[in-house]
């Protein structure tokens, strides 16, 4: 019995002080009073901030243009920038919000990459990496150009530089990637006939077909898995082996070439002398 009386006597200790006056409890009220002021100071200097950051100085009002990957910038200019930047850029120098900003750049044509950082105290810098014009994506609703990474943007045709020399290439949805990359292969395997591809096409049915800066057209065959990728580069190392004999024999008559078997190449004689 004399545990329980014991346990009696604690737990009335921890009512009393539970339940005793906080103006009797010095270190319970000096914990309190420590933690209203830290809230205190908080609360003033957040304030402080928000007020500061609405002071007109900080009000959005410079903004400059470079370029991200050093190239002059040909299509983008400081004030199509501003135009844009009047309806996409919001708020101030504290709390304009950078990843946005730079989404509503990116979104403009001819703009591929941008990046955005403050200036201080009220601007902000835009650096732009342009698209690079590399050939004309035929086939689609909507008129695209493709730049020298492979990717498809939608801008203005006119603007482009030379866009009549530019190349012309198509394909299925979706596969620009992988056109361009043959089209880069394409080009190293014909270099020693000095020139290039003016025209490469990707079918409905995987079927490649291309035409040179020479005026040759040239089957290549469907590529539907590995096996026929390989065939196509064995067909076109066959083609650049024997090329000299077969020039050699019909020169500047021949006006395409048929790489569609496995053991060899057709030609078409033309009119042409």
């Amino acid at each position: 019995m004399k545990w329980l009386g014991h346990t009696f006597s604690m737990l009335a200790s921890i009512l009393g002080v539970a339940f005793s006056p906080i103006w009797n409890q010095p270190r319970v009220l000096k914990v309190l009073s420590n933690f209203l002021f830290v809230i205190a100071i908080l609360a003033t200097c957040s304030w402080f901030l928000f007020w500061l950051g609405q002071r007109p100085v900080f009000s959005l009002e410079h903004l400059t243009v470079e370029s991200l990957d050093g190239r002059e910038l040909k299509h983008v200019n400081l004030p199509t920038i501003r135009s844009r930047a009047i309806d996409q850029v919001q708020g101030n120098f504290f709390t304009i919000r950078l990843d946005q900003t730079r989404q509503a750049f990116e979104s403009m044509p001819w703009v591929r990459r941008a990046s955005v950082r403050r200036d201080w105290p009220n601007g902000i810098v835009v650096a732009i990496e342009e698209h690079q014009a590399f050939a004309v994506w035929q086939g689609s609703d909507i008129p695209k150009l493709m730049n020298t990474y492979g990717e498809l943007f939608i801008a203005n045709m006119a603007e482009a530089e030379d866009s009549a020399s530019l190349l012309k290439v198509s394909g299925p949805e979706g596969s620009n990637k992988e056109v361009f990359a043959k089209l880069k292969k394409l080009n190293a395997s014909i270099a020693p006939w000095n020139t290039t591809v003016q025209k490469l096409e990707l079918s409905s049915r995987y079927a490649w077909k291309a035409k040179l800066g020479n005026g040759l057209n040239i089957d290549l065959g469907r590529e539907l898995d590995d096996r026929d990728s390989k065939q196509i580069e064995l067909s076109v190392e066959r083609l650049m082996k024997t090329w000299p004999q077969v020039e050699e024999k019909w020169g500047q008559r021949i006006d395409s070439i048929d790489l569609r078997y496995a053991n060899g190449y057709a030609i078409h004689i033309g009119k042409k002398l």
